[in-house]
C-alpha cells in the first residue's frame, strides 16, 4: 500500500513541506493490514513531531467516533 499511503515520518515531513498551520491523521487503526500495533502509528507521529522541533498537538489523530472543532481563525490567516 505504499504506493497510496504515507508513514507517520513522511507525514510529518509533508505537513512541514506544505507549512500546514494544522494536520488530521487519518486512516490509522481501522484495519489490521501491518505487523504492527494498531496504536503504533500515533505514537510514531507524535515522536516524528517532537523529533522536528513541533508541536505534536498540531498533527493530531482522532479516534473512532471523535470529533473535534478546529477554530477557522486558527488556521487561516488573511490575505
Amino acid at each position: 500500500m505504499k504506493s497510496q499511503h504515507v508513514d507517520p515520518e513522511e507525514a510529518v515531513q509533508i505537513h512541514m513541506d506544505i507549512q500546514a498551520k494544522t494536520s488530521l491523521a487519518i486512516h490509522w487503526g481501522t484495519f489490521a493490514l501491518a505487523y504492527e500495533h494498531y496504536l503504533d502509528p500515533p505514537a510514531r507521529l507524535r515522536e516524528a513531531m517532537v523529533n522536528h522541533g513541533l508541536n505534536p498537538d498540531l498533527f493530531f489523530t482522532l479516534y473512532h467516533g471523535e470529533s473535534r472543532l478546529i477554530d477557522h481563525e486558527d488556521t487561516h490567516t488573511s490575505s
